[in-house]
């Protein structure tokens, strides 16, 4: 799922990288303790994020131990302990997950979506589980999926306000990653931009195949109300740049005010890893899309590795 919000590797220094990837296999063992060994393959960046986030907000550090997985059998690694963040964001990662694939399955054709409808009861059961730990994330999903669903049937929706249901959805969670009001009014604006910025990105992402399938796309819609390049036609070039340069000075837009709200907080630890996400590696998820759109094949990974 997603995948955008990650550091950049390049400018991290060997011991912040050895703590992210200890951080991400935190979270891969927390989500296999509570929901099973297959949710291990659904983790992205995202929720590695939004883990070290709380993480680095809380008073408590569980620290880090050494520790073998199905993916690493033969060699120990180090993984953060468990904590109330790493558990939190597990739940909120199969909530997340129920949801897209129903948005898959909503947005698919049969064959295409069979798949996602085979998964269906699986996410299905993961979702009231994590949903029971964390209800007030369960909520936000639910009326972000019925907002999400009505908006796309109007014909007039702008990408402002089909950014809107994912960014309020994403804002009441990561409000939720700390119980101090100060804090939980900073995290909500972080939370609310960060899922905003998701959704433009995915939306760029996705253009050329949401124009082959005739699927729903907000720069589509802005740019082509006609759906003139439904189908094969596909996007003409100077239109698809014309798009990427018009997505990219949103996304540039929404990472200043995220920012913005970030420097805000007061963190404990991690800042050297948190400031490479928001200052870095962001913006390199830009250009990694920019440049797959408008001059490389686009590939797809079911699990991003670290």
């Amino acid at each position: 799922m997603f995948g955008y919000v990650k550091p950049f590797k390049p400018e991290l220094k060997v011991k912040e990288f050895e703590t992210y990837k200890a951080v991400y296999c935190g979270l891969c063992h927390e989500m296999g303790r509570h929901y099973g060994p297959f949710s291990r393959f659904t983790l992205s960046y995202d929720f590695t994020f939004a883990a070290l986030l709380g993480m680095a907000l809380s008073s408590d550090h569980a620290g880090f131990e050494d520790s073998r997985c199905m993916a690493h059998p033969l060699k120990k690694r180090p993984r953060a302990k468990s904590c109330e963040s790493l558990i939190m964001v597990s739940g909120f990662a199969m909530a997340m997950l129920h949801q897209k694939v129903r948005d898959n399955i909503a947005d698919s054709g049969f064959f295409k979506g069979l798949f996602c409808r085979m998964a269906l009861p699986f996410t299905k059961r993961l979702n009231r589980k994590a949903c029971a730990a964390y209800p007030e994330a369960g909520e936000a999903l639910e009326e972000m999926m019925e907002k999400q669903f009505a908006l796309e049937q109007k014909p007039d929706s702008s990408i402002d306000a089909a950014a809107e249901p994912t960014a309020a959805a994403m804002g009441r969670m990561i409000a939720l990653l700390s119980e101090d009001e100060t804090e939980k009014r900073i995290l909500s604006r972080m939370g609310y931009l960060l899922g905003r910025w998701v959704y433009l990105i995915d939306a760029l992402d996705d253009l050329s195949d949401d124009a082959e399938e005739s699927g729903f796309n907000p720069f589509l819609r802005r740019f082509d109300p006609e759906g003139n390049w439904n189908g094969k036609a596909g996007i003409p070039p100077e239109k698809l740049q014309e798009i990427m340069e018009f997505g990219t000075g949103m996304l540039n837009i929404t990472v200043g005010e995220l920012a913005s709200a970030y420097e805000l907080l007061e963190l404990k630890r991690y800042k050297p890893i948190l400031d490479n996400i928001i200052y870095l590696g962001l913006s390199a998820s830009v250009r990694q899309v920019r440049e797959q759109m408008t001059g490389q094949k686009k590939e797809k990974k079911l699990l991003p590795g670290v």
